[in-house]
C-alpha cells in the first residue's frame, strides 16, 4: 500500500509538471516573439541589405499597439519591411491595429505589403474596398499582382507581390500567370511577395517560375508544433504537412517561409513561438 501511494505522489507530480510545462509553453508561444536570422547570397546582388519579414499577425497586440513587436523590429535595424498577409482577420470589424502598426514601422524603414487570404475575405464580407488605400495612406506599398522596380539600399530589385498558389504557367492562364510572366521578366535580382507557399514550393511551380527569393507565411509554422516531428497541420496540405517553416530551394529559386506571429480563432498557437524572420541578402564571394 505504501508503495502504491509513494508511485500515485510521483504520477500527480509528473502530471503537475507537464501541466505546468504546457501553461508556459502557451503563454510564450501567444506571447513571445522569436526572431530568426537567414542569410542568404546570391551572384547578382552588389550591395547588402536586411529584410524583416512579419506575416500571419491576425490583428494581434504585442502590447499596447504593438510596441513590443515594433521595438523588435527596430533593434534589428533592417533595410526594407515586409508584410505577406493575413495581418488581419477576415471577420475583423477594426483595421487601426494594422494601419497603426504600418504607420510606425515606416519609421524604421519602407514598408511593402501583399494580401492574404484574409485580407481579401475582409474586403469581401465587410463591403470594405478602401482596406487597400488605408494600407497606403499608413504608408505602406501594397503590391497585389503588382510589383516595381526599386533599390534597396543601392541594390537594383524587382519587387512582386501576388495572393495564391502561382500555378506553373502550363496549368492554367489566369491573372496570376499573367502578373508572373511580366514578373520575371528582368535581369534584376527578383523578389517576391506571396502569401500562400504550396503552389510554389509543395507542388514545384518554382521550378517554372524565373525567381530569386519567395517570402511567404500562411502555414503558422503548422499551429501545433510537434516536437522532433514539426508542424501538424497546414490548411491546404492538411495533417504533418512538408513544408511549415524555414528556408527552402526549389528550381532556381529561395523561399524563406515564416511561421508568422498570430493565431486564426480557435485553435493557439502550440508549442510555436511567433516568429520575426530577419534574412540578410549578400553577395556571393
Amino acid at each position: 500500500m505504501k508503495r502504491y501511494h509513494r508511485l500515485l505522489k510521483y504520477l500527480i507530480f509528473i502530471i503537475c509538471i507537464l501541466a505546468l510545462i504546457l501553461c508556459l509553453d502557451l503563454i510564450l508561444s501567444q506571447k513571445y516573439i522569436s526572431t530568426t536570422q537567414y542569410t542568404y547570397s546570391h551572384s547578382k546582388i552588389k550591395q547588402d541589405f536586411k529584410i524583416a519579414h512579419l506575416t500571419d499577425l491576425h490583428n494581434y497586440q504585442f502590447g499596447n499597439k504593438n510596441q513590443r513587436l515594433i521595438k523588435k523590429v527596430k533593434t534589428e535595424a533592417p533595410d526594407v519591411i515586409f508584410l505577406t498577409g493575413d495581418m488581419l482577420n477576415a471577420d475583423e470589424e477594426r483595421t487601426d491595429i494594422l494601419t497603426d502598426l504600418i504607420r510606425q514601422l515606416v519609421l524604421i524603414a519602407p514598408v511593402y505589403v501583399s494580401l492574404g487570404n484574409h485580407e481579401l475575405e475582409y474586403m469581401q464580407l465587410s463591403g470594405n474596398r478602401d482596406l487597400i488605400a488605408q494600407m497606403e495612406e499608413a504608408g505602406a506599398v501594397v503590391l497585389d499582382k503588382e510589383y516595381i522596380d526599386m533599390e534597396i539600399n543601392g541594390q537594383e530589385v524587382r519587387l512582386g507581390g501576388v495572393y495564391g498558389y502561382v500555378l506553373s504557367p502550363d496549368d492554367k492562364e489566369d491573372p496570376e500567370q499573367t502578373f508572373m510572366e511580366e514578373f520575371q521578366d528582368t535581369d534584376r535580382f527578383k523578389i517576391l511577395l506571396s502569401h500562400v507557399p504550396e503552389g510554389l514550393l509543395l507542388w514545384k511551380s518554382m521550378e517554372q517560375w524565373d525567381v530569386d527569393l519567395v517570402f511567404s507565411g500562411h502555414v503558422h509554422g503548422g499551429q501545433v508544433r510537434i516536437p522532433f516531428a514539426g508542424g501538424l497541420y497546414d490548411p491546404e496540405e492538411g495533417y504533418f504537412p512538408t513544408y511549415t517553416k524555414g528556408m527552402f530551394e526549389c528550381g532556381n529559386g529561395t523561399m524563406v517561409l515564416s511561421a508568422g506571429l498570430g493565431s486564426s480563432r480557435g485553435v493557439p498557437r502550440v508549442n510555436n513561438l511567433p516568429e520575426l524572420v530577419v534574412c540578410e541578402v549578400k553577395g556571393e564571394k
